[in-house]
């Protein structure tokens, strides 16, 4: 809902994006992390009064903890992790907006981190105290068996048949947006939001990353229709027009006016308004299509008022079912690119969603924007945010 004042996003960053065992891989989650923490820390000089990190599947124990003692932090400094599935780093977003409302604090260090590569496997315990079975694979649960819970892909399948979405759509907005972020990559327009990164290389020295990694600079729908589908046999939804799992981590100073007045901050936009909804489980790719039009009713606004829009990319499938419930125009949607060809670390994407965003709206000269994401567990989250 509208916030009663407005927050600062100061310093939005993030790391270049990495495929599963790809240029992060040799980076434990906490490095990784760390990588986007510190270089947000040194440059705004803040002291910040807590460490908020969104994270899914690395942080068995207290990532953010541990990642803001790697990024030089003071050790008085707290920190805590957040799971709210894909919007957990937008969800730290708002519980420091939420905490610098009420008075609790003036400046935030706020982030997410994710490495595919690296999250552990999980095997379940017996229920018996050191009894012995054969290994068995730990159920992440999102919802129950009643409510629905089946895996993401086929959600993606139930959307593509509930608003009969072809396969030549999925890959046609696939190409569409690798081509985007090729071009935002090739212009210069990502270079901003992206710390470049100095990791070891394979035969000694160290090698410079900083260009997202699973962006396409030759990929064409024809070439995205000759892969196979993945979770259906006679399925539409493939590799190539899914988000890739992916490596990065992204972090952001979210401080008050007096904070940013008194350390002299130039916030990188204002976060004005913030909304979270639920549905089915089994629907869950359509929080976009409720969480953006309930925000910017409570903001006082329309669509026709926000100049451009980030909704989270998981699923080719999944986005054009939100398009056809909620539709936004193309010019104005994802306009370097989105998750399936930049990437989707979940812990991260919230906040990296953010960061693209705010420079989209800085070379563009825009006013407010939007970013969204769907959620596991069939969950949405929006958020408004606004440039002077």
């Amino acid at each position: 809902m509208k916030l009663r004042e407005p927050v600062a996003l100061v310093h939005l960053r993030r790391t270049p994006m990495g495929k599963l065992g790809g240029q992060l891989a040799a980076l434990e989650p906490y490095e990784l992390l760390a990588r986007a923490l510190a270089p947000v820390a040194l440059a705004t000089g803040v002291r910040p009064d807590d460490v908020l990190v969104g994270n899914v599947r690395n942080s068995i124990g207290n990532i953010a903890r541990v990642g803001a003692l790697a990024a030089g932090l003071p050790e008085t400094v707290p920190a805590t992790t957040i799971d709210r599935q894909c919007a957990s780093s937008l969800e730290a977003v708002a519980v420091a907006a939420a905490r610098l409302n009420a008075g609790l604090g003036e400046a935030f260090l706020v982030g997410g981190v994710e490495s595919a590569s690296r999250c552990p496997w999980l095997f379940e315990k017996t229920t018996r105290p050191f009894a012995y079975q054969e290994p068995r694979p730990y159920r992440v649960r999102l919802a129950t068996d009643e409510a629905g819970d089946p895996p993401m892909g086929e959600i993606a399948e139930l959307l593509a048949d509930e608003f009969a979405i072809t396969r030549e759509a999925m890959d046609a907005f696939a190409a569409e947006s690798h081509r985007r972020a090729a071009a935002a990559h090739g212009s210069g327009a990502l270079a901003e939001e992206i710390v470049t990164l100095e990791l070891p290389g394979r035969k000694g020295g160290t090698t410079r990353v900083d260009r997202d990694e699973t962006v396409r600079t030759d990929t064409s729908a024809e070439q995205l229709a000759a892969l196979r589908p993945v979770f259906r046999r006679d399925g539409r939804v493939t590799a190539g027009n899914s988000s890739p799992l992916s490596d990065g981590a992204a972090a952001c100073v979210v401080a008050s006016r007096a904070a940013c007045e008194r350390h002299g901050w130039t916030p990188d936009a204002w976060l004005t308004g913030i909304t979270t909804v639920a549905l089915a489980p089994p629907r869950m790719g359509m929080g976009p299509a409720l969480a953006i039009p309930r925000l910017l009713e409570a903001c006082g606004l329309a669509l026709d008022d926000v100049d451009l829009v980030e909704i989270n990319e998981a699923f080719a499938a999944q986005i054009l079912a939100v398009l056809s419930e909620y539709p936004v125009p193309s010019g104005r949607l994802n306009v370097h690119g989105g998750a399936v060809a930049l990437g989707h670390p979940f812990g991260a994407t919230g906040v990296r969603l953010l960061a693209t965003l705010t420079g989209a709206m800085k070379r563009r000269g825009a006013r407010r924007g939007v970013a969204s994401l769907c959620i596991g567990g069939g969950q949405g989250m929006a958020v408004l945010i606004e440039r002077t």
